[in-house]
């Protein structure tokens, strides 16, 4: 079992900041569409945030065990919140991701990858909406 413990401290408004042991702390808000503040990450953006980077991660352990050579690796994610039965919820998240191999003959290997980032990723793994993944190699 592992644990990841983060701090946050209620700052002024709707600001705090999160902190964990040993890492650079950073402001987190409520979305401005619901009264926060513009440039601050939100809980949102750090959910899309996470899932993008647990399958950039993924992807990059599953690479090096099937010896791909990437130029490049650059994802987008984006998760849309919508109103359920229950309230708000991100009900999606999108991720594209965009690979550069070096070695055009790897691109079955590298689609293999991804889809095993994809079905072991444990952050996507613990949610509730559906997350969604494109690739595209260059």
């Amino acid at each position: 079992m592992w644990t990841y413990e983060t701090f946050i401290d209620w700052k002024a408004g709707k600001t705090g900041e999160v902190r964990a042991e040993g890492k650079p702390s950073f402001a987190v808000a409520t979305p401005p569409e619901f009264g926060g503040p513009k440039n601050n990450w939100t809980p949102e953006d750090l959910l899309a945030a996470a899932v993008g980077s647990c399958i950039m991660t993924s992807t990059l352990f599953f690479a090096e065990r099937a010896k791909i050579s990437m130029r490049s690796y650059k994802s987008k994610a984006v998760a849309t919140m919508e109103k359920t039965p229950k309230g708000l919820a991100i009900t999606t998240i999108t991720v594209a991701i965009t690979v550069g191999l070096h070695d055009a003959a790897q691109s079955d290997a590298m689609r293999k990858a991804v889809a095993q980032a994809e079905n072991n990723c444990p952050v996507s793994a613990s949610l509730n909406g559906q997350v969604e993944l494109g690739l595209t190699l260059e």
